[in-house]
C-alpha cells in the first residue's frame, strides 16, 4: 500500500490545526458562558423600583417579638402630620392591643424642602415609626411607596402573620380585625383580602389615567385586582411579591400593580372578597352604619375627615365596649 493511499485516509496539518484550534474556540465560549450563568446566578440584583434605599428607617420595630400578629403599614403623605398623629392617637396606639402584638408604620417619600423634612426627621426621633424612601413623594409614585413597603415587611418584620395596608385617612377597627381574623384563626396562606374589582374599568381620564399605550385594546383590568382603601395580605406573600416586583414592570397605579400584576407573577395567591361578615369596600356610609348598626355593622374600616376623626374612634370603641 503506497503512502498515497495512507495519506488521503487523514487529514493534513493545516486541517489538524484548523480543529484544534476550533475546539479550543469552542471551549473557551463554553467556559465563559458557565461562568457568565454562575454570574448571574449569584449577582446581587437591584429592585429597579425600590432596592432598600431608606433615607429614614428603623429595623428594630420587630426585632424584639418572635410573633407578631399584624404589621400596619400606612400610606401618607409627607405632609400630613395631623392624620400621622390622629392615627397614633386612636387604633395606632399598639397598647390598646396588648398582649397581642401589633406593629404600625407609616410610609412617605422624599421631600424637597428642607424644613419640612427637618420636622419629618423630627416627627420620626420623636415615635420612630416613619420609613422613608428616596423618591419624590407625589401621587404618581405610589407604586414606589407600595413596593417599599413590600420590601421593609420582607426585611425587618418578616415574622408578621398579616400584613394591613391602609391610607391615612381612615379608622381601622383593630378589634374586630383581631377578633375575627386572629381569634378565630381564620389565617389562610397566599391569601389577600380586599374588596376585589374583577372587572375594574382601565380609566382614560381623570385623577386615576391611565396612559393609552398602556392595556391600549383593553376597556377592563384583564384581572381582578384590590381597591386599596383597605388590604390585609397573609404575611408569608410578601417577599414573593417584592420579589415579582424585579421583573415587572413600574404601573404607577399601586392597587393595579402589587394585588393584581404582582400577584399574577407570583401565582398561586388567592384574592378573598370582604364584604361579609368584615366588610372592607369603601364607603361614605360607614360612619352612620356605626351609629345605626353598631355591633352589627360589618365596617372593618371607615373613611374619616379631619373634623369627625374623634367621633368615629369613639362609635368603634363603643362597639367594642371599650371605655
Amino acid at each position: 500500500m503506497g503512502c498515497g493511499k495512507w495519506s488521503s485516509l487523514f487529514p493534513s496539518s493545516k486541517i489538524l490545526n484548523y480543529l484544534k484550534y476550533t475546539a479550543a474556540v469552542f471551549i473557551l465560549l463554553y467556559v465563559l458562558l458557565v461562568q457568565k450563568l454562575n454570574f448571574l446566578l449569584h449577582e446581587k440584583k437591584n429592585n429597579p423600583i425600590f432596592n432598600g434605599d431608606y433615607v429614614l428607617n428603623n429595623d428594630t420595630i420587630c426585632y424584639d417579638q418572635e410573633k407578631i400578629t399584624a404589621v400596619v403599614i400606612v400610606h401618607t403623605s409627607s405632609d400630613h402630620f395631623v392624620q400621622r398623629q390622629s392615627i397614633r392617637n386612636t387604633y395606632g396606639s399598639m397598647a390598646l392591643y396588648l398582649p397581642v402584638q401589633i406593629r404600625i408604620v407609616f410610609l412617605l417619600g422624599r421631600v424637597s424642602s428642607k424644613e419640612l423634612q427637618n420636622e419629618i426627621l423630627s416627627e420620626h426621633d420623636k415615635y420612630g415609626d416613619i420609613i422613608q424612601g428616596n423618591f419624590i413623594d407625589a401621587y404618581h409614585n405610589l407604586t414606589y411607596k407600595a413596593v417599599m413597603g413590600l420590601h421593609w415587611v420582607s426585611h425587618y418584620c418578616p415574622q408578621a402573620k398579616y400584613v394591613v395596608k391602609l391610607d391615612d385617612d381612615l379608622i381601622f377597627d383593630m378589634w374586630r380585625f383581631i377578633k375575627m381574623f386572629d381569634a378565630r384563626d381564620l389565617y389562610v396562606s397566599k391569601t389577600i383580602y380586599c374588596y376585589v374589582r374583577d372587572r375594574g374599568i382601565v380609566p382614560r381620564e381623570g385623577k386615576w389615567k391611565v396612559p393609552d399605550h398602556l392595556f391600549k385594546e383593553y376597556t377592563y383590568y384583564p384581572f381582578a385586582h384590590c381597591i386599596g382603601f383597605t388590604v390585609i395580605y397573609s404575611g408569608d406573600i410578601i417577599p414573593h411579591l417584592y420579589e415579582a416586583s424585579f421583573k415587572i414592570p413600574l404601573f404607577w397605579l399601586d392597587d393595579v400593580y402589587v394585588t393584581g400584576l404582582l400577584r399574577l407573577a407570583v401565582g398561586g395567591i388567592q384574592l378573598i372578597q370582604q364584604t361579609q361578615p368584615n366588610n372592607l369596600e369603601p364607603s361614605k356610609n360607614g360612619m352612620r352604619c356605626l351609629e345605626e348598626k353598631d355591633e352589627d355593622c360589618t365596617y372593618l374600616a371607615v373613611g374619616v375627615a379631619e373634623n369627625n376623626i374623634n367621633s368615629t374612634w369613639s362609635a368603634v370603641k363603643r362597639r367594642n365596649h371599650i371605655i
